[in-house]
């Protein structure tokens, strides 16, 4: 596995974490609603979160709809 596909799939999990911890954890979500390095950090993960589950989507119907044996 490349080193830029590691980078991309571990920020993807790494989102998907930060996001659990969000819901969870009230101090986490005063820290964001104050500003800052964290309504930044919250953003930064909500994009890598958005563009990984379109990647998701695309890499399915990518897999479904292709031809296999075309080259």
């Amino acid at each position: 596995m490349s080193v830029l596909k590691r980078i991309v799939f571990s920020s993807f999990f790494i989102s998907i974490l930060y996001f659990l911890v969000y819901a969870f954890v009230p101090a986490l979500k005063n820290a964001v609603y104050s500003g800052g390095f964290w309504a930044v950090l919250h953003a930064l993960m909500g994009i890598i979160l958005i563009v990984g589950v379109f990647g998701i989507i695309l890499f399915t119907f990518h897999y479904l709809f292709s031809d296999p044996n075309k080259k």
